[in-house]
């Protein structure tokens, strides 16, 4: 009979065990691909090991496994590889830094060791308290028609609150994109269309993801650039066919912050509920510890009942994927210029998918695109 509950330290230490078999089965006996020295070169075994308790009984002091479980898992979950490098606080203190690489892991860990650490960036959360977790800002025309779309599809995503393990879907937060729900005439790829323009919001809260680390578990390019941000960090919405959706890996309420200011938009995400969340400071930190997401390895993709990871080929490590939802087509980020395709793959102690890196692809439904 299996109990209704399993006690948490017993069903952390199971995860770990499985994500430890698996690495050794489907990873290959050496070699990680592209971005394996970049890797290498910001970790340290006898680091990782004293740092991570919970990976003691399970690892051992094996170095090559400790280092499979830090680029699999242990960077998203933020831990950091050695004692002056967490690349989770590297890549939120210099935003600067995610319009070139986005999704490129490696390129930020190159960056730190090539040029970083001699410009004295931070590199570390400091022990204080930190709510926010990422955020991006875009300009727009507020005199143009598509403002208005872009206000209403911010206002309907603002505040909301996901708790542990829920579903995003923006097409669904944002509602119908017709004139009984607000929405107006506005261009939009393909053509005018009710709602044009809400694509710039939901691009904004796919960059804050990317600045969080945060894998959607859906979500497509746009078929033509587009002139608010960098190829690579957008996220189009087609109502019926491309949607951007995420899981709350955390084990704390995760809460959108979507701020229409006199510039334009800011999109922030926010570790916990509040009842007025302000807008994010880059000068806010904490303890990575408090952003480790809770184990999720178990959850089944949306739209489906069940996930067998066993039979899942795994990815190369130096090309860290944003994986499409059921039912769409593979999609991907583009690595920024001049930059490796480096990779993670969400392991246990997050939601179970990815982010790909690679060039942007057309559109498969040739829908209108807003």
């Amino acid at each position: 009979m299996i109990p209704h509950k399993m006690d948490g330290a017993r069903f952390k230490i199971i995860g770990l065990f499985a994500s430890v078999f698996l690495m050794g089965i489907l990873l290959p006996a050496k070699g990680y691909g592209a971005g394996e020295e970049d890797f290498r070169a910001v970790f340290n075994a006898d680091y990782y090991y004293d740092q991570n308790p919970d990976l003691q009984a399970v690892i051992g002091k094996d170095s090559e496994s400790l280092f499979r479980h830090f680029i699999h898992t242990g960077i998203r979950e933020g831990r950091s590889g050695n004692e002056q490098f967490n690349l989770k606080a590297y890549v939120y203190y210099n935003p600067d830094l995610l319009d070139a690489y986005k999704t490129d892991l490696a390129a930020y860990c190159r960056h730190y060791e090539t040029l970083g650490k001699a410009e004295g960036r931070l590199s570390l959360f400091s022990s204080q308290e930190r709510s926010v977790i990422g955020f991006y800002h875009t300009d727009y025309d507020k005199t143009l028609p598509r403002a208005s779309n872009i206000h209403l599809a911010a206002s309907r995503i603002n505040g909301l609150v996901l708790q542990p393990g829920e579903r995003f879907s923006f097409s669904q937060a944002v509602l119908s994109r017709t004139p009984e729900n607000g929405y107006v005439m506005a261009p939009a790829i393909g053509g005018m269309e009710y709602g044009g323009g809400i694509c710039q919001v939901s691009s904004t809260l796919y960059a804050a993801m990317c600045h969080a680390l945060l894998p959607a578990t859906e979500r497509y390019p746009h078929s033509s650039r587009i002139s608010y941000m960098p190829e690579g960090l957008d996220a189009t919405i087609s109502e019926g066919h491309k949607d951007l959706t995420f899981i709350n890996p955390y084990d704390k309420p995760l809460t959108i912050v979507a701020a229409p200011d006199e510039t334009g938009l800011t999109v922030s995400l926010l570790l916990g509920a509040s009842d007025s969340p302000s807008a994010p400071l880059p000068e806010e930190n904490g303890d990575p510890e408090d952003f480790r997401p809770a184990h999720t390895s178990d959850w089944a993709e949306p739209g489906t009942e069940s996930q067998d990871i066993s039979s899942r080929q795994e990815p190369d490590p130096a090309h860290v994927s944003d994986q499409a939802g059921p039912g769409t087509a593979h999609v991907s980020d583009q690595a920024g210029p001049g930059t490796a395709n480096a990779s993670m793959q969400a392991g246990p102690g997050t939601a179970n998918v990815s982010i790909q890196a690679g060039p942007d692809t057309a559109d498969p439904t040739n829908q209108a695109e807003s």
